[in-house]
């Protein structure tokens, strides 16, 4: 790693295109030098430590195409001329500590597909302009101080698929109207920004899959043309001040997993629609004016929690208090008259009675439930029921996955759990990794399969392997994922198939390269940090195009900052050699596993090979090799023809 800070003799570099200094511990200020590069087209220093000001000449060389300064401690004003040239894509600045006003050139870069700058201290308005860009696919302007509400132009925006401007006190304003209908919408957050208003009509909500608005200052109605977002997973509008009732349309939702109106005003009952919706998970409408009877038949209400209905005096049934079997009381009316002497006689006399019943009830149900209810609920009994959170919808159910899981159906298993493949009824394959069962860390196992679920469950790159749900009981957790047809990178560069793939440079050299963009996906694009933490050709799979898709994520964790990880995780062989004393795992960890990966593409030998000599491994054996010309040639795999030698020599570099 580089420490210190950037010369000033760079500026000497007069065609220096591109510059990257990421993940060092470099310090100090960016010389004002470095804006003046009359052919920068590439700025990227993140996860550093660099302060000061960025130079504010970065773009006026009408050249600038990328700039990540992201983790760093910049302040002052975000430099004014960055998109001069109109040629910027892509702007990344989250984890620093900018201020001012977003500069109003930035909002009309009409090549701009990606802009980050969460986590500062910005204020103003965000400029108008957004909506009109044909490019931008995400805007993360989360953890600010802006003002002046959202601009109604940005839901024009029409490859638009993530806003964020969540944490900004100040934010205020209403939703813009049509914002529902950005074309190409899946994730809209703006959760404790004071925005206040009505909901706008869901028309036209064609791929909005999450939606975050809690703790605003929303009021009326839900919309009950909420039935058009049918993609919807995720709709969260707790400590708002909505009215109303409920909507038996939300229970419609074919995809719906989480629904949280919690902390709000809504009256009336909730609708017994609900005990028909198989892919709910999470539902919460504590602290509102509800009253009736709970569902209690839905598969997300058998084990639910009383605190979800908490604050709603008048709801019985289900998990909570009994219903009694006439008109319940107004419990929010101020002028609710008050009982006779009668009436609480009455009302005496009943509730022993009931309270009786209760008793015996329990009694005799705690003596035969094994006798009534052992064959019908034998499995809910011992592993409780399955539960099935989808990310985007699935066209098949629980039982379908589990008549699949067969020995012969089984194409993999690995340390996190056995592989199998897996056709629907439909005729769509899908792989189903069955994680392996230990009774005495159920509870650790399952923190982790939370987190892999959390963080693949919004993954959305070309090289990560899809998520596409999760079944679990009390016992056994199921992760479904789209199925990859040519296997892992494992079974074509040690395998016995006959058929070699890989049997050319250019094809190695895509895998390669699709790896990379997958790593660099996960450490910078997500945010927290994904780290895999068992990089390896098993863990690397092939679609029917030949892409390398990254996958098994069953020790990922989520990095907060500038945390790393204290527990070592990985394969023997690619762990790199210090975090045996350092105890210390971050996404350097996935770098050096992904470059012993490279090795083995190179050479067609395993990391750990006999033939190496004892206690040698791939990049020892490497490293002894290439000190002699003969030896460079002998370490490629002899098994890949010669052709293409311009790639063979880059991959050698």
């Amino acid at each position: 790693m580089i420490a210190g800070s950037i010369p000033r003799s760079f500026q000497r570099l007069r065609k220096l295109r591109q510059l990257s200094l990421m993940y060092n511990n470099m310090s100090g200020s960016v010389p004002w030098e470095i804006g003046e590069l009359p052919k920068l087209e590439n700025f990227r220093i993140w996860s550093n430590s660099f302060s000061g000001i960025l130079p504010q000449g970065l773009g006026r060389n009408y050249r600038l195409k990328e700039l990540d300064v992201s983790s760093n401690g910049f302040t002052g004003p975000i430099p004014p001329d960055l998109c001069a040239g109109g040629q910027l894509f892509k702007l990344i600045m989250f984890s620093n500590r900018f201020s001012g006003e977003i500069p109003a050139g930035i909002a009309t870069c009409s090549r701009l597909w990606r802009f980050r700058a969460a986590d500062n201290m910005l204020s103003g308005r965000i400029p108008p302009g957004f909506g009109q860009l044909q490019n931008l696919t995400f805007v993360d302007l989360s953890m600010n101080n802006f003002s002046m509400g959202l601009t109604a132009d940005i839901s024009s925006a029409p490859r638009l698929q993530y806003i964020n401007v969540s944490f900004n006190p100040h934010l205020g304003g209403s939703l813009p109207g049509k914002i529902w209908g950005t074309p190409s919408l899946q994730i809209f957050s703006a959760a404790f920004s004071n925005i206040s208003g009505r909901l706008p009509s869901f028309k036209d909500c064609n791929f909005l899959y999450k939606m975050e608005l809690q703790g605003n200052a929303l009021s009326g109605s839900i919309p009950q043309d909420i039935t058009h977002c049918q993609k919807l997973l995720k709709f969260q509008v707790s400590r708002n001040r909505l009215t109303g009732s409920i909507m038996p349309q939300l229970a419609m939702l074919p995809e719906i997993n989480e629904i949280d109106l919690s902390h709000n005003i809504l009256t009336g009952m909730i609708p017994q629609g609900f005990d028909n919706c198989r892919t709910l998970e999470i539902f919460n409408v504590s602290f509102n004016r509800l009253i009736g009877r709970v569902p209690s038949d839905g598969p997300v209400f058998r084990n639910i929690s009383k605190s979800v209905f908490a604050g709603n005096p008048g709801l019985c049934g289900g998990v909570l208090v009994p219903c009694l079997e006439f008109p319940a009381p107004d419990y929010y009316s101020s002028h609710a008259k008050k009982p006779g002497p009668l009436v609480w006689v009455m009302g005496g006399v009943f509730a022993l009675a009931l309270f009786i019943l209760i008793v015996g009830t329990r009694c005799f149900y705690k003596q035969y439930k094994g006798y009534i209810f052992g064959n019908r609920y034998k499995t809910e009994h011992d592993e409780g029921p399955w539960k099935m959170t989808a990310f985007q919808r699935l066209n098949f159910t629980v039982d379908a996955i589990l008549d699949c899981l067969k020995s012969s159906n089984i194409i993999g298993m690995g340390s996190a759990g056995t592989v199998y493949k897996a056709l629907m009824p439909n005729g769509e394959t899908i792989a189903v990794k069955k994680l392996w069962t230990n009774q005495k860390e159920v509870h650790r196992r399952k923190r982790g399969v939370l987190a892999e679920v959390d963080v693949l469950g919004n993954v959305r790159h070309r090289n990560i392997v899809r998520l596409l749900g999760c079944c679990s009981n009390n016992e056994t957790t199921l992760l479904l994922y789209e199925y990859m047809p040519n296997g892992s990178l494992a079974d074509l560069l040690h395998g016995n198939k006959e058929a070699n793939m890989l049997a050319d440079w250019m094809t190695r050299y895509k895998v390669a390269v699709g790896v990379a963009q997958g790593l660099m996906y996960l450490h910078h694009d997500c945010y927290p940090v994904v780290v895999h933490r068992d990089v390896k050709p098993s863990n690397i799979l092939l679609d029917a195009d030949m892409e390398a898709r990254v996958a098994d994520f069953g020790v990922a964790k989520l990095i907060q900052s500038d945390e790393s990880m204290s527990v070592i995780a990985g394969s023997y062989g690619y762990i790199a050699p210090e975090y045996a004393y350092t105890l210390q795992v971050d996404e350097k960890s996935d770098i050096y596993s992904f470059g012993v990966v490279l090795l083995e593409i190179l050479t067609g030998r395993r990391s750990v090979d006999s033939e190496f000599g004892d206690a040698i491994n791939i990049v020892d054996w490497v490293r002894a090799k290439i000190q002699t010309k003969e030896g460079i040639l002998e370490v490629l795999d002899q098994n890949v023809g010669a052709s293409c030698s311009s790639v063979q020599e880059e991959m050698m570099l």
